[in-house]
């Protein structure tokens, strides 16, 4: 039970010690077809405005000021709360218009949050979210060969006001993950699992 306590006493004290981030950009390659990349951050005041941005259809400069090519394939995004619900989707809202195909296929999500853990997934196009837990649970089969002609490559934004803990980890994806995100994920699944031995 000691350590239980101890655990959320760490889990509090590591966000609420967390220092803000106003964007951060992530790159890579999908693997394949049915690739997904999941970003975890935290928000640390209510009603905070975060934006959410795919760069890798059609290019463009990204957050951290980096010349994103053309060519990237077709991308969606779905944002999801600590339970797991799933609060926002999109396809392609972008307005950035790819000079190889002169269509606009980049996702683009303006969200209020309030605060706490959130999980953002990149897929390819038609990869929906079904059921279950994002990492290991039920996701609709993208049904394309080879990125439907377009490259592997992807680019994500992720912006706003009170942000901290912010970090991606992949699967199938190259990079797999950056330093530190692992534990993030890891401390946030031991924080659920704590709280529910507390509660009991």
């Amino acid at each position: 039970m000691k350590k239980l306590i101890v655990a959320a006493a760490l889990l509090l004290s590591f966000t609420a010690n967390a220092t803000l981030i106003t964007s951060k950009s992530f790159t890579g390659n999908f693997d394949n077809d049915e690739s997904r990349y999941y970003i975890q951050f935290d928000v640390t005041a209510d009603n905070s405005t975060v934006d959410f941005t795919s760069w890798g259809y059609a290019g463009g400069v990204n957050a951290a000021g980096t010349v994103i090519a053309d060519g990237g394939f077709d991308s969606q995004l779905f944002i999801f709360d600590s339970a797991n619900t799933l609060l926002d989707s999109d396809d392609d809202s972008s307005t950035v218009v790819s000079a190889s195909s002169n269509l606009s296929y980049d996702a683009l999500i303006s969200l209020t949050l309030d605060t706490g853990r959130y999980f953002a997934v990149l897929t390819q196009y038609n990869s929906d979210y079904i059921s279950g837990d994002l990492l290991t649970g039920n996701w609709q089969p993208a049904g394309l060969t080879n990125f439907n002609g377009r490259t592997s490559f992807f680019a994500f934004d992720i912006s706003g006001e009170n942000l901290a803990n912010i970090g991606g980890i992949g699967h199938d994806v190259t990079p797999v993950s950056e330093p530190g995100t692992l534990a993030l994920f890891a401390l946030t699944a031991f924080g659920f699992a704590a709280r529910r031995k507390l509660a009991k």
